[in-house]
């Protein structure tokens, strides 16, 4: 395996990726550098056999919970359908728990076969708003891709060059989290609004540290950039004032990779202090296909699995606690304020 750079990245070459060994090396690589481009071509499968080799498969607690009905209900009924439905563009590959198609391919009924519509994604990370593990996303292009691009950007070297003063700020903020909407692209459709709130951020004041690390301790930026609230114990005027001054130095051209995308490569990207974006908006028919796979390192770095807990003002929730706190707010909205008759509804 050989790599040479690329900005604010790596791009490997000379690599055997149905190499089990080799894999597992450049899982190690990923984990440390962030971005990582691959160009060569293996089928589908092979993406989500990869992260195998790396660690377990990534499930945002409600997609799981949901998933296996330990919640369920009529209010529920919609998001598992739509989980249901994501799922199904992959279902011809076998075993791939944690992979999903980004797409804009339509099934026979009109919908949209992948996570996103075809418009502009602006910066962020996947389940920003959970205290976890680093996790890897693998993106892989599969037909139609050209003309499309994807950025990525590393926080890592940004927090190097930091001042003494803002450097403690990052190592002391709490980022406090609340659901905007779905405000990181206009054009997405109330279901994928709906997949996105509960993968990103499913109920207010969830918690992450502001300072992020990969699993071989380099430290970057847990950059909060959708859905954030404040930070713990600073005003939202304040807040917002300190986070427009770090993005002044995270943004800018050197710490960014633009990937034009052909078909067959796949990039692999950190999700704790990496942010990317989707800068193009692909108008010429709806034939781009990526698969997506997420998975933790806990095989190549052991004890880096998915945190047993979700920070939540200032305490630790376990997943069942949290799991329940999001059920009671959904079927508020669901039913109205007073849903105590309705705890037996299905």
């Amino acid at each position: 395996m050989k790599t040479m750079p690329i900005n604010n990245g790596v791009e490997v070459t000379d690599i055997d990726l149905m190499d089990d060994d080799e894999c597992r090396e450049l899982g190690r690589l990923v984990a440390h550098e962030c971005v990582v481009l691959v160009r060569d071509k293996v089928p589908e499968k092979r993406l989500h056999d990869i992260h195998m080799l790396w660690g377990q498969p990534s499930r945002a607690i409600v997609y799981r919970y949901v998933g296996d009905r330990l919640l369920k209900g009529r209010h529920w009924r919609s998001v598992l359908a739509s989980l249901t439905h994501l799922a199904s563009a992959v279902e011809h590959v076998a075993g791939t728990t944690g992979m999903v198609r980004v797409s804009f391919e339509r099934d026979e009924k009109g919908r949209p076969t992948g996570a996103f519509t075809n418009g502009k994604l602006d910066w962020h990370s996947d389940q920003q708003g959970y205290h976890d593990s680093q996790r890897i996303v693998g993106l892989m292009s599969l037909w139609g891709s050209k003309n499309s691009q994807t950025s990525f950007l590393c926080t890592a070297p940004v927090y190097d060059a930091l001042d003494t003063e803002d450097r403690s700020m990052v190592d002391e903020l709490v980022s406090v989290w609340t659901w905007d909407g779905g405000s990181m692209s206009e054009e997405l459709i109330e279901s994928q609004k709906e997949v996105v709130r509960y993968n990103q951020v499913p109920y207010p004041n969830m918690e992450t540290r502001l300072l992020g690390h990969t699993v071989t301790g380099r430290p970057g930026i847990h950059f909060p950039s959708h859905s954030f609230s404040h930070f713990r114990g600073m005003s939202r005027e304040d807040s917002l004032a300190f986070r427009d001054h770090l993005w002044q130095k995270i943004n800018r051209p050197e710490n960014i990779y633009t990937h034009d995308w052909s078909d067959g490569e796949m990039m692999f990207m950190d999700q704790n202090i990496t942010l990317h974006a989707r800068p193009t908006n692909v108008t010429e028919g709806d034939t781009r296909t990526m698969s997506r796979m997420i998975s933790y390192l806990d095989k190549l770095f052991p004890g880096n699995g998915p945190a047993d807990h979700v920070l939540y003002d200032g305490r630790k929730l376990d997943h069942e606690t949290f799991a329940g706190m999001v059920d009671e707010q959904r079927r508020k909205e669901f039913y109205g304020e007073d849903t105590r008759e309705l705890a037996g509804v299905s």
